[in-house]
């Protein structure tokens, strides 16, 4: 009967272990990771990157410099982001905002999810602009397919909030055979 010895096996799945750990985490900083950082950080947008990865859910983090126009910003980043590492990524954006803009922004919020549900749309954003107009805060809100996109400015101040929606058609219209 052989004896196994124990310590060299133990030993050796350390190792490797090491070896296959170590592999994976060069692999994602340094063929993953950087190379998306430096792409973004090349837009003259983005001021910082941050990817988390816990299990299957990936996050990565943008702090995103004051732009003039968020819309076609967040689209250029999203596009980088889905490019590299596919479409099962959320995308946080990280801004510049203070209190003042985080109240106006909860006090949108009701117009915003009636505007929504009701697809009134354009009074959505009349409404939210005037609102914020009121609060002497400057504002700008657009939208596509996909999103709306919420630019709450005062000052050096800034908060960027993008709002995904999905449309919904409210009946269908169905041919009826006639008799």
């Amino acid at each position: 009967m052989s004896r196994i010895r124990m310590v060299p096996i133990l030993a050796i799945v350390c190792v490797t272990l090491s070896l296959l750990f170590g592999g994976w985490e060069l692999y994602r900083n340094f063929g993953l990771v950087r190379p998306l950082e430096e792409q973004l950080m090349a837009t003259g947008t983005v001021e910082h990157v941050e990817s988390v990865v816990n299990g299957q859910q990936r996050v990565i983090k943008v702090d995103m410099k004051q732009v003039p126009d968020l819309q076609a910003a967040y689209l250029q980043v999203e596009t980088i982001v889905k490019d590299r590492l596919g479409s099962y990524v959320t995308i946080d954006l990280v801004d510049k905002r203070q209190d003042e803009l985080q109240n106006t922004y909860r006090d949108l919020q009701p117009a915003l999810y009636a505007g929504i549900a009701q697809g009134e749309f354009p009074a959505m954003i009349q409404k939210m602009n005037d609102q914020a107009k009121q609060e002497q805060i400057e504002s700008k809100i657009s939208m596509n397919d996909q999103y709306i996109f919420v630019e709450l400015k005062k000052a050096d101040h800034y908060l960027y909030e993008v709002v995904p929606y999905q449309s919904r058609q409210s009946f269908v219209l169905k041919e009826v055979p006639s008799p």
